[in-house]
């Protein structure tokens, strides 16, 4: 059985938190840090060779969520995946995320752990599993509640900048789930690490302290 592993070697977070500290394009005019944690309440995760992330094999899954800090290169579960080159990764998740920015910007305090609703109604929140339709997510910014969510990684072309992340892409035009800079690829016993570069995606907007959508991709390990 291969060990799966979902390395993150710097500076990483997670999409967007409760409040958008950037233009459309990504970019940002606020002053910015990294994060130190990042932790995410993990349910299963499951690959597609599809960037539609379509008929997704399930690594592994559980009814517990699993809380995880991506920066602390974890071992999420094990799986036996067949060879072949996932365009897509799916994430099951709780959408309360918590993550601490590394230094003090703003009202982003160097070492405090934030909690965020990242799918609520009052940014008209919707997630759907592959396959499945869609499903509006509950909770506000002020009273979180927490949802099952599906995020959606993928290589396809269109992908956008997280307002679509919990949304599985509909068709090579479709702007839904997060950009996937490299697909995974499994070969033999060729190794990969799941790389998430968040460095400068914290930040404060003058009104609160957030994240942006970090850079997510498969890096080769020799």
């Amino acid at each position: 059985m291969k060990l799966f592993h979902f390395l993150v070697p710097t500076a990483a977070a997670l999409f967007l938190s409760s409040n958008a500290v950037a233009s459309p394009d990504g970019s940002s005019s606020f002053p910015t840090t990294d994060a130190s944690s990042l932790k995410l309440q993990v349910y299963s995760v499951m690959l597609s060779t599809s960037p539609l992330c379509t008929n997704p094999y399930t690594v592994f899954a559980s009814n517990t969520p699993r809380e995880v800090d991506f920066l602390s290169a974890p071992t999420l579960g094990s799986g036996n995946p067949p060879d072949a080159t996932y365009e897509c990764v799916i994430i099951k998740m709780s959408d309360i995320i918590k993550f601490t920015p590394a230094t003090t910007v703003g009202l982003c305090n160097a070492g405090t752990e934030y909690s965020a609703d990242i799918c609520r109604t009052d940014n008209s929140g919707t997630s759907q599993a592959p396959g499945s339709p869609a499903i509006a997510c509950t909770g506000t910014d002020a009273a979180p509640q927490a949802d099952q969510v599906h995020m959606y990684l993928t290589t396809n072309a269109s992908v956008g900048n997280g307002g679509g992340g919990l949304m599985q892409p509909t068709d090579a035009s479709s702007t839904n789930g997060l950009r996937l800079s490299a697909p995974l690829v499994i070969s033999g016993k060729t190794k990969s690490k799941f790389v998430v570069n968040a460095a400068g995606k914290v930040g404060s907007d003058g009104t609160s302290c957030g994240m942006n959508p970090p850079a997510f991709g498969f890096q080769r390990v020799e």
